[in-house]
């Protein structure tokens, strides 16, 4: 009984303290770590958001960018910082579900050694094609790809071996049962010329990286991977519109804390993130502008979020094969 009520006192005091550490903060500068270079998409977003937190928290919120090894650097770094809200970390898919399917060993736990504080913002991949692809739907294309001989089967292009715009398309093969081979490339930018000269046969890309040469007519969207139409693209059917096993081709940008920050810290420093990623001029000059859509989650729904993920992405990188030791 007496270690029932030691225990009880324990948490009682740990809740109070959470909860006078929310009030009271920040009461100095805090820092959201990047984990790639500036000028990026992730980059440009969280410098976009970090002006109106310094408003609405009345002390600076600067960005630390650690680039590479696939987010490791900036997650490790946030994973070992104190739990006290001042050290945050702007990750995707990558660093936060991902990684520990890629890695044999990880310097963090990605489900163990961060508090979840809020799912920002999605943006949908859209399944493209060159304009001279005789597939004129994302079902024309998968008899197609059925067709071809054996011999010389059709390609997808990404912009990188297990990343958001490989894995998606490995379970897409798998789901429709086709063989095509797979041609990494370092980044989008050296892969779209590809799609558009027809070097490559199809590939799955961010609605705002694509979107002028759709428009354009060079490219062909056939499918899009979300649960409503883009705006930017409102022509383009949903995998659901068109009855096709979706493949979950998203790119998230997600807010987390060091585990161990005080949940009441942790539900102020989201709420209030979440009111920006929410507010119309945010929405039209950060969000609207690069295709997003807006989320803003509460903590416990990242959480379930980034759970759901984890299985998806389990089983992705089985299909794929592949492993980035």
């Amino acid at each position: 009984m007496q270690s029932l009520i030691r225990l009880t006192g324990m948490l009682v005091a740990l809740t109070v303290a959470g909860t006078a550490a929310a009030q009271s903060f920040p009461s100095k500068p805090v820092t959201i770590v990047v984990p790639y270079s500036a000028g990026g998409p992730v980059d440009s977003f969280v410098r976009g958001l970090t002006p109106r937190l310094a408003d609405a928290w009345k002390q600076p919120v600067v960005v630390l960018n650690k680039p590479g090894a696939n987010e490791i650097i900036g997650a490790e770094f946030v994973a070992k910082s104190a739990p006290d809200g001042y050290t945050l970390f702007a990750g995707t898919e990558a660093a936060l579900t991902m990684n520990q399917f890629l890695y044999k060993k990880l310097p963090y736990s990605p489900d163990k050694d961060f508090a979840e504080v809020s799912r920002l913002v999605a943006l949908p991949l859209v399944f493209f094609v060159p304009k001279t692809s005789p597939a004129n739907s994302l079902k024309e294309f998968i008899a197609l790809a059925k067709k071809v001989s054996a011999s010389k089967p059709m390609t997808y292009g990404s912009s990188g071996a297990g990343g958001i715009a490989h894995l998606p398309m490995a379970m897409f093969t798998h789901n429709e049962n086709l063989t095509m081979v797979h041609v990494p490339y370092k980044g989008a930018a050296p892969l779209i010329p590809e799609v558009i000269s027809g070097q490559i046969d199809a590939a799955v890309l961010g609605v705002s990286v694509i979107e002028q040469h759709v428009k354009s007519g060079a490219l062909k969207a056939l499918a899009v991977s979300a649960d409503t139409r883009s705006a930017a693209l409102p022509d383009v059917p949903t995998f659901k519109e068109l009855g096709i096993k979706e493949i979950n081709a998203v790119f998230n940008i997600g807010l987390v804390a060091p585990h161990g920050t005080p949940t009441a810290l942790v539900e102020k420093i989201s709420s209030d993130v979440s009111r920006i990623v929410q507010s119309p001029d945010f929405r039209r000059k950060y969000i609207d502008a690069f295709s997003y859509v807006a989320v803003g989650s509460t903590p416990a729904a990242f959480k379930d979020f980034l759970a759901q993920d984890r299985r998806i992405q389990s089983e992705r990188v089985k299909l794929s094969g592949v492993s980035l030791d």
